[in-house]
């Protein structure tokens, strides 16, 4: 009896440990260290079709959300616009371009508030140029809040930030 539990554990941990070493093998093949960029200081007018980029502070922690803003502007290329306020800079946040899904995931790290109205940036989204729809995602972790920006074909992004005040800038471009 003592012999046949040992051997149903030992089972269970090979499988186990087979599990982990493929799937974290496919892990390490995904990452891609060079999709990842730092946001900009300043508007540069390069767009880089997919990746992730970093930016903001990562010491602040209590963060207003005072608006998200969208439209598209004359020069070719739809804005988005995340408005912070309560400090001079935006927070940490990372904006996720993945063109396969064509998608743009922008998540903001801290205690987050918001205080604007999602279904003005809905309206705006569907008078761009690019995008198919924003989708505000519930509040599920307590350091955290993301939305989506969906669009209509794979766009090339632009990120950069702003202080004084502090605002988030992506530009999309088809």
């Amino acid at each position: 009896m003592e012999r046949s539990r040992y051997t149903a554990f030992k089972m269970k941990f090979l499988t186990g440990m087979i599990v982990l070493l493929i799937s974290g093998s496919t892990a390490r093949a995904q990452f891609d260290e060079s999709a990842f960029r730092q946001a900009l200081k300043v508007k540069r007018n390069v767009y880089l079709p997919e990746g992730a980029f970093s930016g903001g502070d990562r010491l602040i922690s209590d963060v207003k959300i005072s608006g998200v803003r969208i439209a598209a502007n004359p020069a070719g290329y739809d804005r988005v616009v995340v408005d912070f306020s309560k400090s001079d800079r935006p927070p940490f946040f990372l904006v996720e371009n993945d063109p396969s899904n064509q998608r743009v995931t922008v998540t903001v790290y801290g205690r987050i508030k918001t205080d604007f109205s999602t279904q003005t940036a809905i309206q705006a989204a569907r008078k761009t140029r690019t995008l198919s729809a924003v989708e505000f995602l519930p509040q599920v972790e307590s350091d955290r809040w993301m939305f989506t920006l969906n669009s209509k074909n794979p766009m090339k992004t632009e990120v950069f930030e702003l202080s004084s005040p502090a605002r988030l800038i992506i530009d999309l471009k088809p």
